[in-house]
């Protein structure tokens, strides 16, 4: 009972904080990381775009009988979905049994860090003939025949990935349990020569790119795959293509949170290996990013308000798991924050930012995430 009141205290001034803030603008973050599928940018139906230059963020579809298909097995639908009032609906009952298909996302863009992170809240639909396997590709530009980052959840629902050029393909003994929504967070180190699964916030699967650059290529496209079509379906929402712009990243299941019921976030802490076992502390702010605070050489990008300090108050708390702690071994932690409210409608059109950083034995800062609040 303790625990539910502080929670909920805590909870209440996070509201109180934001409600009490002014206005943010919200800007439309370009087409290439669009985190949602909403009204009116895409509408219900067909999953808008033919080809890999159409718009909204040119998706296309192959079928491996029938080549380039219309999205007829692609809807944007309100059934079922993650976060918002949309999501998409993969049929693979749409497809020609046995085939293998792709849904493919055009994300063109040059690389400065490369570091590429694909994210996306997915719920894989129980079946009496399910897809031999439903798997997430992405490849570089131009397209050699040579992935970044391949990996797929089987007949049997494990989670296997392809690792070094060689494709060797490692089976991790993590299964993804269906009919319940899953985030996962894809990440390719491409100067650093590895690769990382997670699922729902923990670490399945490291390896090596399936590819040998010698230069660092532009990305192409990140693409969905389903082999050996059965009965079953993929929903996905929230689906992200990114360059990691920091050394140490920080992301978030729910970048949209809708006002009017309660949320629950869940984020991740991506920082490198060689911090692990570091002490660490996630904080928040609603008045942007910069200057920041300064932590010796290091620039936290948080601009100190009252969330700031609500929450700095509040660390080691009950009512902020993982909000404190030390990293795990590979240098990540997972932390959550629950509303235990409906969010106040009026608090559509703000924006918190949040950030971490280390503090023991050494200073470290990640990038911001943002969390925008929605009708």
């Amino acid at each position: 009972m303790r625990r539910s009141l502080v929670s909920l205290s805590v909870s209440l001034a996070f509201l109180g904080v934001l409600g009490s803030s002014a206005r943010a603008q919200i800007n439309q973050v370009g087409p290439y990381s669009a985190r949602s599928f909403e009204a009116p940018r895409f509408p219900l139906g067909p999953l808008a775009g033919h080809d890999m230059n159409s718009q909204p963020d040119g998706w296309m579809l192959f079928d491996a009988n029938r080549g380039l298909a219309n999205l007829q097995a692609a809807l944007v639908q309100s059934s079922v979905v993650r976060s918002g009032a949309q999501a998409v609906k993969w049929d693979a009952a749409q497809m020609d049994r046995g085939t293998f298909g792709e849904l493919r996302r055009n994300a063109l863009f040059d690389l400065t860090t490369g570091v590429i992170e694909i994210e996306l809240d997915f719920y894989l639909a129980s079946s009496a003939n399910p897809s031999g396997a439903w798997g997430l590709y992405t490849q570089p530009a131009p397209h050699p025949q040579s992935a970044q980052l391949w990996w797929e959840i089987d007949r049997s629902n494990e989670i296997r990935h392809c690792s070094t050029s060689s494709r060797q393909w490692i089976r991790t003994g993590v299964f993804v349990a269906r009919d319940r929504w899953h985030h996962v967070r894809s990440v390719v180190d491409i100067a650093g020569d590895r690769t990382a699964i997670f699922l729902d916030g923990v670490l399945v699967a490291t390896g090596r790119p399936c590819g040998v650059y010698a230069n660092l290529p532009a990305h192409g496209f990140t693409q969905l795959t389903v082999t050996g079509a059965g009965d079953d379906a993929l929903y996905f929402d929230n689906f992200t293509t990114r360059e990691r712009t920091a050394e140490h990243g920080l992301s978030v299941d729910l970048e949209r949170v809708r006002v009017g019921r309660r949320a629950v976030l869940g984020f991740r802490i991506a920082g490198d290996p060689a911090l692990g076992g570091s002490s660490y502390a996630l904080l928040g702010t609603l008045s942007g990013t910069t200057p920041g605070v300064a932590l010796g050489a290091e620039i936290l990008p948080l601009v100190p308000d009252t969330l700031f300090l609500t929450l700095l108050g509040a660390l080691g708390s009950p009512a902020l798991p993982g909000f404190t702690g030390q990293l795990g071994s590979h240098g990540t932690a997972y932390a959550t924050f629950d509303t235990q409210v409906p969010i106040p409608v009026g608090m559509a059109g703000l924006t918190a930012h949040f950030a971490w950083f280390t503090y023991q034995p050494s200073i470290a800062v990640s990038e911001p995430v943002a969390v925008r609040f929605i009708l």
